[in-house]
């Protein structure tokens, strides 16, 4: 028995086990991005186990390292960790002693933050059982337990006044969470899920707010037609119009914080019509615009024009596409004209002179005019 006997094993006491199987269970604890640096708040994940367990380690680990960032846990009432600083404890820490924990008895993990990041907290509970059961844990992460201040009411913005909501101004605020960005766009008609990303949020609604107050007679669009914008992953490019679901989608891995650099390098080589940071967002509102403009039956019959899309082929003559290649952008002689409408959209409502030529095909097919 000693040459099989292993000092400091895990079974050595103190631990004083009485169960034998090993089971682990994990949990994602995830939080939301905040603009107001220096709110703390807390998030909080309560569980119960559904059997009796012996509790012995956990494991954590944090994506993004705050070093004033701390975490507790409570179980049974009883203060197991209180205030630890250190989120790598990715080998796990033990606890040298078995803790049982009865079936149903309450599990509760605090996270407290000042950091305006998202974050993405994985914890690994690390527990003995008996051998005859599976173990399950029953309950949900709390992200509600916010000690700064929650955003105000928003007010409906009235799209349908009389002189255009351009006439006087929209002011936009960064907001402080995706909840009140989403419900910013609620306010003016628009169903938007924005997948969590606060940064996502925040470069949209101001790219919204730009083109309320520049482009006269968006508002009145918006307030005709339903508008829907989802963020979420896609190949490729950084967004696209879904003409069957009416639906603006921006990929989620566009680079928002760097949205500047990105328009200014893209204008530069003439890839696309306007270094604005927020053009992105503003070339998919041209299909949209279009779209609405012309109607759906038009807009697919100038879809099936272009007989391979995004490829080397096009209705264009070659004249014609190095002159809108040298006068407006390379990317504008893709599908042709589906790509064209919203290059000249984004350039003319962004500030950047328009030639006639390329003013005169906009018109042709049936690109949107702010009334301004």
């Amino acid at each position: 028995m000693l040459s099989r006997y292993i000092v400091g094993g895990r079974l050595d006491p103190p631990f004083q086990p009485t169960k034998t199987r090993p089971y682990i269970l994990s949990r994602m604890v995830d939080i939301d991005g905040l603009r107001a640096i220096g709110s703390k708040r807390i998030v909080s994940d309560t569980f119960t186990m559904s059997h009796d367990v012996e509790f012995f380690a956990i494991s954590l680990k944090a994506d993004i390292i705050t070093s004033a960032d701390y975490w507790s846990l409570m179980v049974d009432g009883r203060l197991i960790i209180n205030h630890v600083y250190c989120k790598d404890y990715g080998e796990g820490l033990y606890f040298q002693v078995a803790h049982p924990v009865k079936g149903g008895k309450e599990f509760e993990f605090e996270f407290s933050t000042e950091s305006d990041e998202c974050k993405r907290i994985e914890v690994s509970y690390h527990f003995l059982t008996d051998p005859d059961f599976n173990l399950s844990l029953n309950g949900t992460v709390d992200p509600s337990y916010y000690l700064d201040p929650l955003p105000e009411s928003i007010e409906p913005i009235n799209l349908l006044v009389e002189n255009d909501p351009c006439v006087a101004p929209v002011v936009w605020n960064p907001h402080i969470s995706v909840k009140s960005a989403e419900g910013w766009c609620k306010s003016v008609g628009i169903t938007a899920d924005f997948s969590n990303q606060l940064d996502a949020a925040n470069y949209i609604t101001e790219a919204l707010t730009f083109l309320l107050n520049h482009c006269c007679g968006f508002g009145r669009m918006l307030a005709e037609n339903q508008m829907q914008i989802l963020i979420k992953k896609i190949n490729g490019a950084n967004g696209y119009f879904d003409p069957a679901k009416e639906q603006i989608v921006i990929n989620k891995q566009y680079n928002f914080k760097d949205a500047n650099k990105v328009a200014e390098i893209e204008y530069e080589v003439r890839q696309k019509s306007s270094p604005h940071k927020l053009r992105t967002f503003i070339h998919e509102v041209g299909h949209w615009l279009h779209f609405h403009s012309i109607g759906k039956e038009q807009f697919l019959r100038y879809s099936s024009l272009d007989p391979d899309h995004y490829g080397n082929r096009t209705i264009l003559a070659q004249a014609d596409e190095i002159y809108i290649a040298n006068h407006l952008s390379q990317y504008a002689t893709k599908w042709f004209p589906i790509e064209f409408i919203p290059e000249v959209y984004t350039a003319r409502v962004t500030g950047i002179d328009i030639d006639p030529k390329i003013w005169e095909w906009y018109l042709q097919y049936g690109g949107y005019e702010c009334s301004n």
